[in-house]
């Protein structure tokens, strides 16, 4: 008998395939619960309430119309867009002053911190969807990365209504743990990490911090440049082989709007190719099993992304 697997769900999700997700669900009956809570809310179009908020209740609510439309009914990207900045525009006022783009998002900014919360708006990978908070904190750290060590301000931040799309098509299992704010401080969910643990220390303070050091450094590098030295940066310094198989789990080249995976997919080609002598593996577990070579290799593949950009950099 088939047994559920979780990261295999979860690898559907992070790649924005919700149908794929929903229908593997619906072969455990285990899990029928958690089946029937994505047909309500996604296929029935059911409000999932997020907070007692009026206002803020009804601007998540636009932006769970934008998920449906992008992730069920299989709208394309821009014009669940469109359709997004034009929901957000009537709430506003329909005011002709008022711009019917994603510029929309900085009168619901004013709105949101009216109400006594933050908000962050744009996409996270290809889409759209907010972080909206209540809480922060400031904190420094001393950062270890391939280049050296240095200190960075965390934004330890608390109270969240919304954390995005991948948070809500998860129904809050998994989504973005933090960000590199244009500020150069690094931003972080409180509520996701164990500040003692590596999920904490290498796949979110060290991962976020080489975006950082890339963006000071190399202003021109690009997300899918910025995702792949990043994920090269947590091989590097993760102890076990979970980080590799990660990877293999997210790794999707279909999708070139799709920075983490598109990025998970180069490294694990890379490192197929090098490890194991052939293009791309299709078992998680081969790359696994080679720990050490995939950490070695991942410092080769790093300090060559330095002499490509640092020589760019030359050539400005």
């Amino acid at each position: 008998m088939e047994e559920y697997n979780k990261q295999l769900f979860g690898s559907y999700l992070v790649k924005g395939q919700l149908h794929q997700a929903v229908n593997y669900l619906s072969r455990f009956p285990d899990y029928i619960d958690l089946y029937e809570k994505y047909i309500r809310f996604f296929q029935e179009g059911q409000y999932y309430k997020r907070t007692d908020n009026k206002i803020l209740g009804s601007i998540d609510q636009i932006y769970q119309n934008y998920y449906r439309n992008v992730f069920w009914t299989n709208i394309s990207n821009e014009e669940a867009k469109e359709l997004l900045f034009k929901e957000l525009w009537n709430f506003c006022g329909s005011k002709s002053s008022l711009p019917i783009d994603e510029n929309i998002e900085d009168e619901i900014k004013r709105i949101v911190n009216l109400e006594g919360y933050q908000y962050l708006g744009s996409d996270t990978g290809p889409y759209y969807g907010p972080y909206i908070w209540r809480d922060s904190e400031e904190i420094t750290y001393e950062v270890e990365l391939p280049s050296g060590m240095e200190l960075y301000t965390i934004i330890m931040m608390d109270g969240f209504i919304s954390r995005s799309w991948l948070d809500f098509i998860s129904f809050g299992n998994t989504g973005t743990g933090g960000w590199i704010g244009k500020d150069g401080k690094l931003y972080c969910v409180k509520s996701v990490y164990d500040t003692e643990g590596d999920a904490f220390n290498i796949s979110y303070l060290k991962h976020e911090a080489q975006h950082a050091y890339d963006e000071k450094n190399y202003p021109n590098m690009g997300s899918y440049d910025l995702e792949y030295r990043a994920k090269l940066v947590e091989l590097i310094y993760w102890a076990n082989n979970e980080r590799i198989i990660q990877f293999y789990r997210e790794a999707d080249n279909s999708n070139p709007d799709n920075s983490h995976s598109m990025a998970s997919y180069r490294i694990i080609n890379e490192m197929s190719q090098e490890i194991l002598g052939y293009e791309y593996t299709n078992d998680e577990n081969i790359l696994g099993n080679e720990l050490d070579k995939v950490k070695k290799y991942a410092m080769e593949l790093f300090n060559e992304s330095n002499s490509m950009w640092e020589s760019r950099k030359r050539d400005l």
